[in-house]
């Protein structure tokens, strides 16, 4: 759904957008919504026994509630057809069990986020005379941060099998033609992840290889991070590891599930406002290109 004559902030989910004038002449606007307040902390606090104060550890963000609160009235006639048909919109947002993504786009910074409807759900009030409806909409992101509408990407590689040693097998070293030429290196395995949010990212991390590729590797120096793939990954497949704690399934290959060979698991983050330097290893060449997106509380 396409809107015109858009207000200072629009909000899509799906087909469905609210925030100005929708394509079939519904006019929906949001005038109260929390979507601009912060998420709260999960925090671990023991109380000391014998002693002042308490114990505690580190504190997480918690899972994020959030509402949606406006009314829909068209801006052309015959107004009740118009009517019925975006109540069946509004109304058919998420299938049962669903997620979906929530845009919030201010003109400045667009964001998105995974939600999915919250108890309360859906509601849709009737205007006197049915000129219009108040609706409102209850939301709940088990990951509760606001992830940036512009994906990031790295790469870096390994190279093949170097030609860059002695050659003793056909007739010892040429000198007739300027000595010793030792070539030079194309693998790059050094991927460098920028996150200028306020959150921590977490990356997807695809590996590829010409040829094949065993027991790849991805090492983060300054935290010790780790991921260790046990196995060998041939020509024309793909290994892809999600290193956000919310994947159901971190480590497939060519789309089948082999977390169980992943012998550490350490998974690589971007801290706010960071940068992650890790390292690409492994037997054989190949390549790894990581995605990601700036996030924020």
């Amino acid at each position: 759904m396409v809107l015109t004559d858009t207000m200072q902030e629009t909000y899509t989910i799906g087909t469905w957008a609210a925030g100005g004038t929708d394509d079939a002449g519904c006019r929906w606007s949001v005038p109260t919504t929390d979507l601009r307040n912060g998420t709260g902390r999960k925090t671990h606090i023991t109380e000391r026994p014998f002693g002042t104060g308490a114990y505690r550890s580190r504190s997480y963000l918690a899972g994020r509630s959030m509402s949606l609160q406006g009314w829909c009235m068209p801006t052309v006639e015959p107004s009740w057809p118009l009517l019925v048909a975006a109540r069946r919109r509004f109304m058919g947002l998420f299938p049962e069990g669903s997620q979906q993504l929530l845009v919030v786009d201010d003109g400045v910074l667009p964001r998105q986020i995974t939600v999915e409807l919250a108890e309360a759900g859906r509601k849709w009030d009737w205007w006197p005379a049915n000129g219009g409806a108040d609706w409102q909409l209850d939301l709940y992101a088990a990951d509760p941060r606001w992830l940036s509408t512009v994906e990031r990407s790295a790469s870096a590689t390994l190279a093949t099998v170097a030609a860059d040693g002695l050659d003793w097998e056909n007739g010892g070293l040429d000198w007739g033609n300027g000595g010793l030429d030792w070539g030079s290196s194309s693998g790059n395995n050094i991927l460098t992840m920028v996150n200028d949010g306020s959150a921590t990212a977490w990356p997807l991390l695809t590996i590829t290889t010409p040829s094949t590729l065993q027991n790849p590797t991805i090492t983060d120096p300054i935290t010790g991070g780790l991921l260790a793939y046990t196995g060998t990954i041939a020509a024309g497949q793909t290994l892809r590891i999600d290193c956000s704690p919310f994947s159901a399934t971190p480590v497939t290959l060519d789309g089948i599930d082999r977390t169980g060979a992943l012998g550490s698991s350490r998974f690589i983050s971007i801290p706010p406002g960071s940068t992650r330097a890790v390292q690409f290893t492994g037997v054989g060449a190949g390549t790894v290109v990581a995605t990601w997106r700036d996030a924020d509380e």
